[in-house]
């Protein structure tokens, strides 16, 4: 027998129902035209998760699918490209955290107020084709973004040095990492692994390299940025087809304490560098936070 898998708008609420939840937010003249009432999201996100579970919402719309996870204590993360993220989302949540959001399902769940959300805007490609289909470095990137990119590709913490111009992040307290667009002379590798010196390492990546054998520098990891790049990722696509689960995250904060003593652990050889970082996955957030969007 199947289950019973009907439910009346008695119970979940219908459009003009929906509508009416709209206006109150956002005003008649900018209300959200395809809104899904509360009480609907109430009901699937009451059957598919518990308490502290994460909720993500790939079209969020105005909003209605955080609004109702966060009301409920679960986590949530909305995907929003259309400007409805300034126009309706962002202000939808703050309304609820305020607790100035009376109506959909506030006053079934007894909800009061509280939480938070984080905000992070979507950064252009960083890599495009130049006009014989190579791939190059976006212009839009500046020395310090494509730092800051290359860290969070390669699984480093981007932390520039006011001191080494070579240090621009670190995976561990002796492993470091040290990007440019530069080309670089066997020389110049020479200078690099002598600052470095032997107790500890250092990934480059760069434009290019001159250098035919480059174990000669044990203490050095050295990568062409666009190939790098476009290993870790898949370009143009327009369908779901890219592997977040190979995705590398940020290390944890605890992992790495400025101002900490050495753990004398030997630095990493030139193969465990090259070898892929055990990040943890994209759903280990701390309990309790609201989502990020």
């Amino acid at each position: 027998m199947a289950a019973w898998s009907w439910w009346p708008n008695a119970d979940v609420g219908h459009n003009q129902e929906a509508k009416k939840e709209s206006n109150a937010l956002f005003g008649v003249e900018n209300a959200f035209e395809t809104p899904k009432p509360e009480r609907l999201i109430r009901r699937i996100i009451y059957l598919s998760t518990n308490p502290g579970d994460l909720v993500l919402d790939s079209f969020a719309g105005s909003g209605t699918t955080g609004a109702v996870a966060h009301k409920m204590g679960r986590r949530w993360i909305m995907v929003e490209l259309g400007e409805h993220c300034h126009t309706h989302i962002i202000p939808r949540l703050k309304k609820v955290i305020d607790g100035e959001d009376k109506g959909g399902i506030t006053e079934a769940v007894g909800w009061k107020a509280g939480g938070g959300f984080r905000y992070y805007r979507l950064g252009p490609s960083l890599l495009q084709k130049d006009e014989f289909g190579n791939w190059v470095i976006s212009k839009e990137y500046n020395p310090a973004m494509l730092a800051e990119a290359m860290c969070k590709l390669e699984g480093f913490t981007y932390a520039p040095s006011d001191t080494a111009y070579w240090r621009h992040g670190h995976s561990t307290e002796t492993d470091f990492i040290y990007v440019t667009t530069q080309t670089l002379t066997r020389e110049q590798l020479q200078k690099l692994s002598d600052e470095v010196g032997e107790s500890r390492s250092l990934l480059i990546m760069c434009g290019a390299f001159r250098v035919k054998n480059l174990d000669e520098f044990p203490n050095l990891t050295v990568k062409k940025i666009p190939k790098a790049v476009l290993n870790r990722c898949e370009w143009g696509k327009d369908d779901y087809s890219l592997e977040i689960q190979n995705l590398p995250m940020k290390a944890p904060e605890e992992d790495i304490v400025a101002g900490a003593p050495a753990t004398g652990k030997k630095p990493r050889s030139k193969a465990e560098r090259r070898a892929s970082v055990q990040q943890p996955s994209l759903f280990d957030l701390p309990a309790g936070k609201g989502g990020a969007k």
